[in-house]
């Protein structure tokens, strides 16, 4: 979209109809302290680093500090105060206090609702690693599905066969609940209940969940995964532009 504006026309033509909003990270604290250390322990971090809390417990342990909250645990959607992985402050997948408890969701909810987004916003994706999955919503319980499922579905399952028309990578497509299991308090489950974004997803990037610390995507799989992706990406955008007429 930058480098090749003004020399590609599909890309140029994108650029000059739509508005992109890039968020490279959501984590900074997390990602930065991910980097600190070649331990696996440290470079699979998943959560943010928010203080230490001491309620957290293992087997014949109990009250055990532990830092930080999983943030695409912590949005105010179908918080689940009474699952007890994600209220262990030692889990990987600690939902925190209470919602929207920490100032990077509290961020991205401001920023959707503030005045330049509210109401402006017809796609978002969120790019996770890893599973080779396009997660729909919704995720809390499996067998829940907002009122146009179908839509987000089909237009899933195009760009799907586009990213596979040259033998590349099958994903998945359905929420993740149906697919691999429930969990609440996410990120695209609040975006699409709370805000006026038709279309709303996940995408798991490759490998497939058989693949052991695949959270580290390799340096040469980013060329590949990446070049397939765009294929699909560009379903997703057409989508847009058909849709709105422009």
């Amino acid at each position: 979209l930058v480098s090749n504006y003004g020399i590609d026309p599909e890309i140029t033509s994108y650029v000059n109809k739509l508005n992109f909003y890039v968020f490279p990270i959501l984590n900074p604290d997390g990602y930065v302290f991910s980097r600190t250390s070649n331990d696996s322990l440290v470079r699979q971090w998943r959560k943010n680093r928010a203080p230490s809390n001491c309620s957290g417990y293992m087997p014949y342990r109990e009250r055990i500090c532990c830092y930080g909250v999983d943030l695409n645990r912590n949005y105010d959607f179908e918080f689940n105060q009474s699952n007890i992985r994600f209220n262990n402050p030692c889990n990987d997948e600690y939902q925190g206090p209470f919602p929207f408890s920490e100032p990077e969701t509290r961020a991205v909810r401001d920023y959707l609702l503030g005045e330049e987004l509210r109401d402006n916003v017809d796609l978002l994706i969120s790019f996770h690693t890893h599973g080779e999955m396009i997660i729909l919503p919704y995720n809390h319980k499996r067998n829940s599905y907002p009122g146009d499922y179908h839509d987000l579905q089909q237009l899933a399952q195009k760009a799907s066969e586009k990213i596979r028309e040259d033998g590349s990578t099958d994903y998945q497509i359905g929420t993740a609940a149906d697919m691999v299991g429930p969990a609440t308090g996410g990120a695209s489950d609040w975006i699409k209940n709370n805000t006026s974004i038709k279309y709303v997803y996940v995408i798991e990037l490759p490998p497939d969940l058989s693949t052991s610390f695949a959270f580290q995507m390799k340096p040469h799989w980013l060329y590949p995964t990446f070049t397939e992706l765009w294929r699909g990406l560009k379903v997703f955008i057409n989508e847009i532009i058909q849709w709105r007429e422009l």
